[in-house]
């Protein structure tokens, strides 16, 4: 119970928000040195006061014993064998010791002072008291000082932390925000240029995100150039390939080898341009209301007509109804296509379609995803089973994002690809 507790405790301060972390050390802080130096004052003022009042007491006592040898009168509060007094300050005393030392009297602290004295033939002791009530409230009163002195510091100085903290807050939160934005690809966006003040470590920080941002946009605008100019510069000879292999009327090995070749080649190519698009932005999309159960029906029959299931045992269950959505049909298409080709590719039978109102799952029993795709989603040229180009993921991605849908990718008994609908009014936003 007790490991849990900590760990509780733990996950609380992890929890906390750097402003308050940063104000709840700062007031602990506050509070350690104003106890320390409460605890050192009112140690060495207890102290002083305890030397006062013996050094007070000792010279009524000696002034008292004076005036009695000199004249056999008791003043200043003495008393001759007081039954009060403490019998081992009594016992030090008839040793020939001048003593003093601390013991109440009916509930109050008293300080005492006593010595021998020559009462007629036998010795006595003579002692006088002073209350330490006046000490107590002197000690008492700097403790209320300490106390409301630490208490002013906290709120002062913590004041004053949570403004910085919450300065410091505020601009890591926008600089956060900026680097959201970044992530869904706005690389327009400078954090140097939210996070507009200062030169401390925060300005720094942001500068430094600026400057990867920036090295990474180069980058990622030099792969898409490079995409872009590829599949350019391929179509031309594959155009006059395709068209040579149009004129083979040789039925042999060799010529069906070169019409597939020429084929897939064809279909690389195509996906290479279809991602320069998506890139570029220069994706159109035509909008219209699909019935969910009545498309993924006329698309399975197409897929199996096909023969790109050929061989494999692919279970689809409709659960959508009257669903309909508000999309690109062609488009749409396009998404579970390369979600099936990509089961079927790299993972293992059987493979499962499960159609609802509002997502499609696309599920196989294969190995699953490799981590990266989990961690960060599909990266063209990277496929999941480790070979290929990848793109069949990446296109799925972009079309879903042009879409409004998103696919979420997981690991559940094998690779398991989620792809969800925009709600009905973000559709009708985006086809206005």
């Amino acid at each position: 119970m007790a490991d849990a507790r900590i760990g509780d405790s733990r996950s609380g301060w992890a929890r906390m928000s750097l402003r308050w972390k940063i104000v709840l050390l700062v007031v602990t802080s506050v509070v350690i040195a104003a106890l320390s130096c409460g605890v050192v004052v009112r140690q060495s003022a207890a102290r002083a006061e305890t030397e006062r009042q013996r050094a007070n007491v000792s010279e009524q006592l000696a002034d008292a014993v004076s005036v009695y040898t000199n004249t056999g009168v008791l003043t200043l509060n003495t008393t001759i064998d007081d039954p009060e007094l403490p019998a081992d300050a009594r016992d030090s005393a008839l040793e020939g010791h001048t003593v003093t030392t601390m013991h109440p009297v009916d509930g109050q602290d008293h300080l005492w002072a006593a010595t021998p004295i020559q009462v007629g033939s036998h010795q006595a002791v003579i002692s006088v008291r002073q209350s330490t009530a006046e000490s107590e409230e002197l000690l008492a009163g700097i403790d209320r000082a300490v106390l409301l002195g630490m208490a002013g510091a906290v709120l002062v100085v913590g004041g004053i932390a949570s403004y910085a903290a919450g300065q410091i807050s505020r601009r890591l939160t926008l600089g956060a925000q900026a680097a959201r934005r970044i992530a869904h690809g706005d690389t327009t966006t400078r954090v140097s240029n939210i996070i507009d003040y200062g030169s401390d470590e925060v300005a720094d920080f942001a500068q430094a995100v600026d400057f990867a941002v920036e090295r990474l946009t180069e980058r990622i605008e030099s792969e898409q150039r490079f995409t872009a100019d590829l599949a350019h510069e391929m179509r031309t000879p594959l155009t006059g390939l395709v068209n040579a292999t149009n004129l083979l009327e040789e039925e042999s090995r060799p010529a069906e080898l070169v019409k597939e070749r020429v084929a897939r080649m064809q279909v690389l190519v195509e996906d290479l341009l279809e991602v320069s698009r998506l890139d570029a932005g220069r994706a159109e999309t035509h909008l219209g209301s699909v019935a969910v159960d009545g498309t993924m029906h006329s698309l399975m029959s197409t897929l199996e007509g096909s023969g790109a299931l050929a061989g494999h045992d692919v279970s689809v269950t409709y659960e959508a109804g009257d669903a309909r959505i508000t999309t690109d049909q062609r488009r749409f298409e396009r998404i579970i296509t390369n979600l099936l080709v990509n089961a079927v590719k790299h993972g293992e039978d059987p493979i499962r379609v499960e159609v609802h109102p509002d997502r499609i799952v696309v599920a196989d029993s294969g190995p699953g995803y490799p981590p990266d795709i989990l961690a960060t989603g599909p990266t063209r040229f990277v496929s999941a089973g480790g070979g290929g180009m990848g793109l069949g993921l990446v296109i799925a991605q972009g079309q879903a994002r042009l879409l409004g849908m998103t696919i979420e990718f997981a690991n559940d008994g094998g690779a398991q690809a989620t792809v969800r609908f925009p709600i009905e009014d973000d559709a009708e936003a985006a086809a206005g």
